[in-house]
């Protein structure tokens, strides 16, 4: 799931022998005043729940979707993609070359 969300960030390897910790905590982060302009995020872009954010980056980058159309490209370029292509030049559809 993280190499779908951020591509270029390398995680260590899952499924080590690391155990939850025994005592957490579930809140809000509060930046302190010397983060205003560098590590914060504007007020616009804070979302309620994590899915949103991503969803709101993906919205940006469009990324997910340009991915999905390389994959659709991808598996369309084989025989059905191919006699079809053949059918509209026969009808006079598509036509190559300049």
């Amino acid at each position: 799931m993280r190499g779908v969300l951020d591509p270029h960030r390398h995680y260590k390897k899952e499924g080590g022998k690391m155990q939850a910790p025994e005592y957490s905590q579930v809140g809000t982060i509060v930046e302190g005043p010397t983060e205003f302009y560098t590590g914060r995020i504007e007020n616009k872009k804070r979302k309620r729940t994590f899915v949103e954010e991503v969803l709101s980056g993906e919205q940006e980058t469009g990324r997910f979707k340009r991915k999905y159309g390389e994959l659709q490209d991808k598996k369309g370029s084989g025989k059905k993609a191919f006699y079809k292509a053949l059918k509209a030049q026969r009808k006079g559809g598509v036509k190559k070359g300049g």
